[in-house]
């Protein structure tokens, strides 16, 4: 469908005050980020109240009456601190060579994921957007997985194409939800080919499956344990953590024993549930990383 006018300036003029922003940050030295994400998360949260309003309906879901108003404020704060960080820090990366980022990053147990990989069986890595999950995809493809992941592009097209060329020249590949179909059938080929497929399973999905994620039943999408099944793959899971300064924890687990019966939809639903709880796991140790507090998760 052709776009209008109004739309394609927008994305034009969107894309230039990025590409000035991001430029800018790789010119600056890296001790000033801290301080730009703290001035810019406060921007942010005193100018975008619709941004607050959303998280803080996601927390009233997780939480309740268990924390306080002035300590829902207090996370929410911290959560849009951590993002700007996540963001800025990525320029960081795209000026230092892969053997000086991998220097940042502590892995546990990357030896039993690389064991699997280099036998040539499928493998698929759940994970979700907790922490930098950005750098955790690279830093794994530098540590010499052949690894990529399907993702949803930026809604500007022209910023989408920016951040592809901008993680292609690490070498970092992924696939594009744009086309659901297409995306499916490059997936399928890189499984068969015994590669590694990470999958981001923590947002809302109009078709999968229910599971109960903090107490409250939301939909699910069933990606994961479907390509588990058709390809016999093992599957891990693959969460990172911020310690401090630029450095970062990737915490591996699995192989994740996985449900295969004669009932494939239970078997889905079931597997997926067990994903779901790993995920609720490392959110709530680190809530203030989780970036779907920035979506409508709960629906």
């Amino acid at each position: 469908m052709r776009r209008k006018k109004t739309e394609v300036f927008t994305d034009v003029i969107g894309y230039l005050i990025f590409y000035g922003i991001f430029n800018s940050l790789k010119v600056l030295p890296s001790f000033l980020y801290p301080v730009i994400a703290r001035i810019a998360s406060m921007f942010f949260y005193t100018t975008i109240p619709a941004l607050k309003k959303k998280i803080r309906k996601n927390m009233d879901i997780v939480y309740g009456n268990q924390i306080s108003a002035e300590q829902k404020n207090s996370l929410i704060k911290k959560i849009l601190e951590k993002q700007m960080f996540f963001f800025i820090e990525w320029a960081l990366w795209t000026k230092i060579s892969s053997k000086e980022a991998l220097k940042l990053i502590e892995f546990q147990n990357l030896d039993v994921l690389k064991e699997v990989s280099v036998s040539k069986k499928p493998t698929i890595i759940v994970s979700a957007h907790t922490g930098n999950f950005a750098l955790m995809i690279a830093a794994m493809t530098y540590a010499g997985l052949p690894l990529t992941w399907i993702a949803r592009d930026a809604n500007n097209e022209y910023l989408a194409r920016f951040m592809n060329r901008t993680r292609r020249k690490k070498g970092i590949y992924g696939i594009s939800k744009k086309n659901l179909e297409q995306a499916i059938a490059i997936s399928s080929q890189w499984l068969k080919k015994g590669y590694t497929l990470c999958l981001l399973i923590d947002q809302h999905s109009g078709k999968g499956t229910d599971v109960i994620f903090f107490g409250r039943k939301v939909q699910a999408p069933i990606g994961a344990a479907v390509f588990a099944r058709k390809y016999d793959a093992q599957v891990f899971g693959a969460f990172i953590q911020h310690k401090n300064g630029f450095k970062h924890k990737v915490i591996i687990e699995g192989p994740y024993p996985i449900i295969k019966t004669d009932f494939p939809q239970n078997d889905f639903q079931k597997n997926t549930q067990f994903f779901y709880s790993r995920i609720e796991h490392y959110v709530r140790q680190k809530p203030e990383e989780w970036f779907t507090w920035l979506h409508r998760r709960f629906r």
